[in-house]
């Protein structure tokens, strides 16, 4: 074998590696691609699904007076009702049950996009305050 066709047997060994390496980055490269735009979406759908869905929850808390319940959304105090709404006294609910009962009302109209509140009389015909504790004396 003469020097020339040795040199050529390399530089063709030398080109197959290079081309090799060169496929092997291009590979890399799209792989990286793909997972970068696969990261992007699924980020960008999450926090799309944020923006448009809120975490509600309720839990009763014992107060001084009785009973009241919290209403968090995404984790933070939304509603703190401490006493029973919508009558003029200052009265917390008397158990757990009175305090969530009103709670889930009040959460079930938050989740139906409406006003967060009842009425007296809505306290009233859950059996949670007297008919008389309405009027202020």
């Amino acid at each position: 074998m003469t020097i020339a066709e040795n040199s050529s047997l390399v530089r063709s060994t030398i080109s197959m590696t290079k081309q090799r390496l060169n496929r092997q980055w291009i590979l890399t490269g799209l792989l990286a691609l793909a997972a970068g735009t696969f990261f992007y979406i699924a980020f960008r759908q999450h926090g799309q699904y944020k923006k448009d869905h809120v975490f509600i929850e309720i839990k009763p808390i014992q107060t001084v007076k009785g009973w009241g319940y919290n209403i968090y959304t995404d984790g933070k105090v939304y509603i703190h009702q401490d006493i029973v709404p919508a009558i003029p006294t200052r009265m917390g609910f008397r158990t757990r049950d009175d305090a969530m009962a009103v709670g889930k009302k009040v959460y079930d109209r938050l989740v139906a996009g409406q006003m967060p509140m009842v009425t007296a009389k809505e306290v009233q015909d859950m059996g949670i305050i007297p008919e008389d504790s309405t009027v202020q004396h």
